[in-house]
């Protein structure tokens, strides 16, 4: 009929254009990051192009049809559009944050870390004469480039650390939870642990960290917060980074996260930082008005990681 040959073309050229806007728009992110998130969008693109190829030979080949079409046909087609809708929408909705220059200049490789990217992972491996005996994996914001977290991580590598930045499937963490086992299995000469997130991603290692006790020593939380109660895990050293001008983790979400870590875990303000400071990826609709320029609060971020890191692999108290 004349109106299934419509709704086809309607749909599949809804299905073929919108997803190559998503991807065009984004697409130094969208390709550097992991893979999944590409390969879901071509194949919406494919199944708008068997739509429409479909419905163009249904118009040469077959004479119009002028019958109108059963209740059941009209909900189906209904229902096909809502579901068509939903998709499109989470598509639009994944188009990650892209990161910004200094970011990307940070992953240039010198004399001091080597950064090695792959399909899953950003590895910021240190250069120094000394193996690096302790790492830290780190798992990005919701729809954060995981590149823009480079600049901030690099001087935890240059300091000697192993730094290995997670490329999470669609962008979201909580997408694969396990995913820091892989670098750890990778890299069987760290001796030390520790994994950490920004936001999302905090809660995603905060996770992890619970469930691997055994090979994991250190958790490292950037304008985040654990999901659970892990005030019982004694043997985990937590590092809590926040911003005073944050208003996606806001100061009191987490002061009501300290009954929730260990009682030792080091709680660090950056004083008029927000959420979008710890990483390069410009402003986040919602975030707070920052008090503090961009590396006022890179530098504070950077340090306090890196402290922590040199704290949780030279003193025995600290383990």
């Amino acid at each position: 009929m004349t109106s299934a040959r419509w709704f086809r073309m309607g749909l599949g050229l809804v299905l073929l254009l919108v997803p190559l806007w998503v991807l065009l728009s984004r697409f130094d992110a969208i390709w550097n990051g992991h893979p999944a998130y590409p390969a879901i969008l071509l194949t919406v693109v494919g199944v708008g192009l068997v739509l429409i190829g479909t419905s163009a030979r249904a118009w040469r080949s077959v004479p119009d049809d002028n019958r109108r079409a059963s209740p059941w046909r009209i909900v189906g087609r209904v229902v096909i559009a809502l579901l068509a809708v939903a998709v499109i929408g989470v598509l639009i909705w994944l188009r990650p944050f892209p990161a910004g220059a200094v970011a990307l200049d940070a992953m240039r490789s010198d004399a001091a870390v080597t950064v090695v990217d792959h399909p899953t992972t950003i590895e910021l491996v240190p250069t120094t004469a000394a193996e690096a005996t302790a790492g830290l994996v780190f798992s990005p914001g919701a729809r954060v480039d995981a590149r823009a977290y480079a600049a901030l991580l690099r001087p935890v590598a240059e300091a000697g650390f192993l730094v290995v930045i997670l490329k999470e499937p669609l962008g979201l963490a909580i997408t694969q939870i396990g995913q820091s086992a892989g670098p750890i299995a990778d890299h069987p000469e760290i001796g030390q642990w520790a994994v950490g997130g920004h936001s999302l991603g905090g809660v995603s290692a905060a996770w992890f960290a619970a469930d691997h006790l055994d090979v994991v020593d250190g958790l490292v939380l950037w304008a985040s917060f654990p999901n659970d109660d892990m005030s019982g895990d004694a043997s985990l050293r937590v590092l809590s980074l926040f911003g005073s001008n944050d208003l996606l983790a806001t100061p009191a979400d987490i002061d009501r996260s300290r009954s929730s870590l260990p009682p030792d875990t080091t709680f660090f303000e950056i004083d008029g930082g927000v959420h979008a400071f710890f990483a390069d990826y410009g402003e986040q609709p919602g975030d707070g008005v920052p008090a503090i320029s961009r590396q006022q609060a890179a530098n504070q971020i950077s340090s306090a990681t890196t402290d922590f890191m040199t704290q949780l692999a030279t003193d025995p108290s600290y383990r």
